[in-house]
């Protein structure tokens, strides 16, 4: 058996299988190779093959494992939505937490199904019968909302139109669902058999006919909010501010303080985690103020995040526990600022004890729930709200929202805080829900309140006004921070006035949002002026200061960039104040930055004030910089561009770069912003190119934009997958074939540079638009004297491009002057003397 078995290996036909199954074997190796480089390049962009391609396809392996696991985990396959948010969050942890949320919400334990309504309109029982009635497209009875539902029964057409608060759903035809707010007359009335079509979600139950609709009660009351009782004269109201501040603004929110601050009244201020210098700098209120606290219980407030309602429960509940007396609380931001006196909103709320000010989004609901993802599943980690999938909001309510601006009674507040209502299923379902819901706080209180007890309480009026421009507003500015498009007011500018003025004459409105000193001050000003029928005076009135850094601070992280850069402008100006000094002052090294204030007078930003420390003790200075205008506008060109410049984080909303000292570094986003002229010839090229240089005078991208409104500034931000390599950038702009302008600007190296990656390739792009690169020797032999000492001092490349790009405007001592200065006091400043320093006392900075 054995000789006969080794005869048969030797054979034709088994050397031929076997030759078979091995060639077979190698192909499928080699597709699977070619797989795994395609998701490579899927995932990485376009890349070579090589010796590196086993790391990069184990690390495909492992991104298909964790994918996988995360993907099926123990519920099975997830959605996309669910699958791409997975892949985006960078931590385990985030990733853990979604697959979670994911699986609950296939499972459907993440949405209550049904949630109970405590309020039914008086006489009306939710889902009884007014009769068939005639009914055609025509002359729909019910024309308020009309929708064809799969699986239509008469409680889901009841549900939906409850949901929508409308007073009658109508099924129709088997399909159809139609809800409406006018009670059908009697005149239309018809027999039951004309409404005779079977429901096709449940054969059992009719759902109206073909020019027929049954017609049912939902019991959801009318739309009609409270009536306000006018204010009562001297009356008097106790209130709790809840203040959920964000950012640097510190005079802005002392402003703000002032302006409201009453020793009667109880105010609760919450500083964003990662805002450390805001919580750093308003603690001292605390030892000041009996009724100012600090909530120490800080989260990430990021715009639409599921933290915002929790900011707001447990500031209440804190509320609760310091103060037993207040009867309102309401809830402010740092770009509030208040329209009436307090004493005018003391008033009103005397008048109007048990009221609950909301703002509601208006009549069309099932518009209000799609534009606000409320049919959505988000959750929050990350500092970041992901997308996870789709739901069903909860029957048996009705859904309502609008400003999560609000004005609530305290009776509301126990309810909602009270650990004795914990287990009330209308409260506890609405936690549950908007857990995990986007722009929580803009519906909570409002579902909650007009499904509860406390519906007659329902004021259809927060009390606020805001300024909206939705095609300026509605940009998706907040996509780094959540899945989905937003939109957010405007800021009140001194052209705003008239418009401000006329709504104050005709509404019941104490407050407004959103003020910002660091783009107008002015009209604050004025609103303050008029408050107290006074003329404002004080010093500084027209100058505003707003923190950029500081060296206390623990978040958020240290922009290294910035220091660097700045360190360098400290030297800079020292060695200006000592070009014509016959003293030695060896002590006047800039040793470490202590600050750095944006500086603005009459609206307008002149420079970054950086306070720095120098190797002789006790001795400080603060130096007043600007960056510079780095655009040439070409004469022999149409000149049809007005503004050009690089920088970054561009707010589209309000058209101004928030980086105004332009730092950028190897992982910024740049962005060049531009406007036009309007001077186009209409008969000539509407398209223009913006073509970006790195420091090797490689193309790197090419933009072509059109010549569009000359009233709005574009912007374009530079996309590319490597970090930007260090140096200096060029930006052609370039029309009907001739160059018309160029800006620079730098990406400042850093000692971590050295680490990254940078893309050296030239590719196609650099034979078509290479030619518009400046061609003069002197340009090029500077660029490359530049890039030779960056690679060799990085310092000392900084300090000799730093003062090309940023000017000096001024320099002055704080406190004690150095000691070398003593004999020429009457040449160096003081700090005291200057009206720009961002140390000068402001004699109203005081709360009273």
């Amino acid at each position: 058996m054995t000789l006969n078995f080794l005869r048969c290996l030797m054979c034709r036909q088994f050397r031929t299988y076997f030759l078979l199954v091995i060639a077979m074997a190698f192909i499928f190796q080699s597709l699977l190779v070619f797989y795994l480089l395609a998701k490579v390049k899927d995932t990485e962009g376009p890349t070579e093959f090589g010796s590196s391609d086993s790391s990069r396809i184990h690390q495909v392996l492992v991104k298909e494992k964790e994918l996988g696991v995360l993907g099926k985990s123990t519920c099975g396959s997830l959605s996309k939505t669910a699958l791409s948010a997975i892949k985006r969050a960078t931590t385990k942890k985030c990733k853990e937490e979604l697959s979670d949320v994911a699986c609950k919400l296939k499972n459907n334990q993440l949405v209550p199904e049904r949630l109970p309504n405590y309020c039914p309109r008086k006489g009306s029982i939710s889902g009884s019968s007014l009769g068939c009635f005639h009914d055609n497209n025509q002359s729909r009875l019910l024309s308020s909302y009309g929708v064809k539902l799969p699986g239509l029964t008469i409680q889901k057409c009841v549900d939906l139109c409850t949901q929508s608060a409308f007073m009658y759903a109508g099924t129709h035809n088997g399909k159809e669902c139609y809800c409406g707010n006018k009670k059908p007359s009697l005149e239309h009335l018809l027999t039951r058999t004309y409404c005779s079509v079977a429901c096709d979600g449940q054969s059992s139950q009719t759902c109206g006919g073909v020019d027929s609709t049954e017609i049912f009660d939902s019991g959801v009351p009318t739309r009609e909010s409270a009536k306000l009782r006018d204010p009562i004269i001297n009356g008097t109201a106790k209130i709790a501010f809840i203040l959920t501040l964000n950012g640097r603004a510190l005079r802005q929110v002392t402003r703000l303080l002032r302006v409201i601050y009453r020793p009667h009244h109880v105010y609760l201020i919450h500083v964003d985690s990662r805002q450390d210098f805001l919580f750093r700098s308003l603690l001292q209120l605390e030892l000041k103020y009996p009724n100012i606290r600090l909530t120490r219980k800080r989260q990430s407030s990021i715009w639409g995040g599921a933290s915002l309602l929790d900011v707001l429960l447990q500031s209440m509940e804190q509320l609760l526990e310091v103060d037993s007396q207040w009867q309102f609380v309401f809830n402010l931001s740092e770009s509030d600022f208040p329209l009436r006196s307090i004493e005018s909103l003391e008033a009103l709320l005397a008048a109007n004890p048990g009221r609950n000010f909301l703002k509601s989004h208006g009549r069309q609901t099932r518009q209000f729930i799609h534009k606000q993802g409320l049919d959505r599943v988000f959750h929050q980690c990350e500092s970041r709200m992901w997308r996870v999938g789709d739901r069903v909001l909860p029957a048996g309510i009705r859904i309502d929202g609008g400003s999560d601006w609000v004005g609530l009674a305290r009776s509301v507040v126990e309810f909602v805080t009270s650990p004795t209502h914990r287990n009330d299923p209308l409260l506890r379902g609405l936690k549950e829900l908007y857990r995990y819901t986007l722009l929580p706080a803009e519906s909570f209180f409002h579902v909650l309140i007009l499904n509860s007890k406390f519906c007659e309480s329902y004021a259809d009026n927060n009390l606020r006004m805001t300024l909206w421009r939705r095609s300026q507003g509605c940009l998706c500015q907040h996509r780094h921070v959540v899945d989905w498009c937003g939109c957010s007011p405007m800021v009140f500018r001194t052209t705003d006035w008239t418009h401000l003025t006329s709504v104050m004459a005709k509404s019941t409105v104490f407050f407004a949002r959103k003020f910002e000193a660091a783009i107008d001050q002015s009209i604050m000003n004025r609103l303050e002026e008029q408050l107290t029928n006074s003329s404002l005076n004080y010093p500084g009135l027209d100058s505003y200061w707003e923190s950029a850094y500081h060296r206390a601070d623990l978040t958020p992280k240290t922009n290294h960039a910035l220091l660097a850069v700045s360190l360098s402008l400290t030297k800079h100006a020292i060695s200006l104040l000592l070009q014509n000094s016959v003293v030695e002052c060896s002590g006047l090294r800039p040793s470490r930055i202590v600050s750095i204030t944006s500086y603005f007078r009459h609206d307008h930003y002149l420079g970054d004030l950086i306070h720095f420390e120098v190797d002789e003790n006790n001795v400080k200075f603060e130096t007043l910089v600007k960056p510079l205008t780095k655009t040439t506008h070409f004469m022999n060109s149409p000149r049809i561009l007005s503004t050009l410049q690089v920088g970054s984080d561009f707010d589209p909303k309000e058209q101004v770069l928030r980086n105004r000292l332009g730092v950028l570094s190897s992982t910024s986003k740049p962005v060049v912003i531009f406007k036009w002229t309007g001077h186009v010839n209409s008969t000539t090229a509407q398209l223009s190119h913006l073509i970006w240089f790195d420091p090797d005078d490689h193309v790197r991208a090419v933009h072509h934009v059109n010549l569009t409104d000359a009233s709005k500034m574009n912007n374009q931000m530079l996309e590319i997958d490597t970090p930007l390599k260090p140096g200096v950038w060029l930006i052609a702009v370039v029309y009907d074939g001739k160059k018309i302008a160029m800006t620079e600007f730098l990406i400042v190296p850093q000692i971590a540079d050295e680490n990254l990656q940078f893309e050296e390739k030239m590719n196609e792009l650099q034979k078509i638009w290479g030619n518009y690169l400046p061609v003069d020797a002197k340009s090029k032999n500077n660029r490359r004297e530049k890039a030779l000492l960056m690679k060799n001092d990085i310092s000392t490349y900084l300090e000799k491009t730093t003062a090309e790009y940023y000017a000096i405007q001024d320099i002055c001592y704080t406190g004690h002057p150095p000691q070398c200065a003593t004999i020429q006091l009457h040449d160096w400043q003081s700090c005291s003397n200057t009206d720009w320093s961002s140390f000068s006392q402001d004699p109203k900075s005081k709360l009273s």
